[in-house]
């Protein structure tokens, strides 16, 4: 509300009037709320001790790193091949695609959590659809504004990354919070399956939002293509 009544704002709200960076940003909020709000969870969870916990994979600090670290790599991946998928299936097709992604990986953890190999396969998908939802976005966020507004337009869908890992986090700490073993400092493994189940429905909800996007009349089409002639959605 302050910003929408100030002369210069900081983050200009009334962007969202714009449609379809609406729908953009709204996805990338959804799409951060698992991928990026997860991350502190996952190292719980892999560093877990089986013999304590019942669950978990027991891991040193080492081995999550190099875990994460094969989960960035498979982001970049997802990154690097955004602009030839967006090519050959189009931008909204790209934007479900992530979100289906993420809500598979997150389900994959949910039933299939009881080998490290079942687990690191899951954390690999989310991983790759991670590069995929924020290569996507941030094009798409440029794309969809006149050229004098594409720095405001790009920060407004930082914002939403930024709000998405954040409320996530929180929302994954309540979680755990409620499914905290009485009389100790540790995590029912129930915690754990809401909290994927959790971030499945969000990416679920950005998938749908994904299907509403429709881009702007006479823009550029995604990732250098010449701009339409006709005038007609793409």
């Amino acid at each position: 509300m302050v910003e929408r009544r100030s002369a210069h704002p900081l983050v200009s709200v009334r962007m969202l009037s714009n449609p379809q960076l609406a729908v953009v940003s709204g996805y990338t909020f959804c799409a951060a709320f698992g991928t990026i709000g997860f991350l502190g969870a996952n190292a719980l969870f892999l560093g877990a001790s089986p013999s304590v916990t019942g669950y978990g994979m027991g891991l040193g600090p080492q081995a999550i790193a190099t875990i994460s670290l094969a989960m960035v790599t498979a982001g970049f991946a997802g990154s690097t091949l955004t602009p030839r998928l967006a090519r050959r299936l189009g931008d909204r097709a790209v934007l479900a695609s992530g979100g289906g992604l993420i809500a598979l990986g997150f389900l994959g953890m949910a039933l299939f959590h009881d080998t490290l190999a079942q687990y690191v396969a899951c954390a690999l998908v989310v991983g790759l659809a991670t590069g995929l939802f924020e290569s996507i976005t941030r094009t798409l966020s440029a794309e969809v504004v006149d050229k004098q507004e594409t720095a405001l337009a790009v920060g407004l869908n930082e914002l939403a990354l930024s709000l998405g890992a954040a409320i996530g986090a929180a929302v994954i700490g309540a979680f755990f919070a409620a499914h905290a073993v009485r009389g100790t400092s540790r995590i029912a493994e129930s915690g754990y399956v809401w909290v994927w189940g959790a971030c499945a429905c969000a990416a679920l909800v950005g998938m749908a939002l994904a299907l509403r996007y429709r881009h702007p009349r006479q823009a550029h089409a995604t990732f250098g293509q010449p701009p339409a002639q006709s005038g007609e959605l793409a």
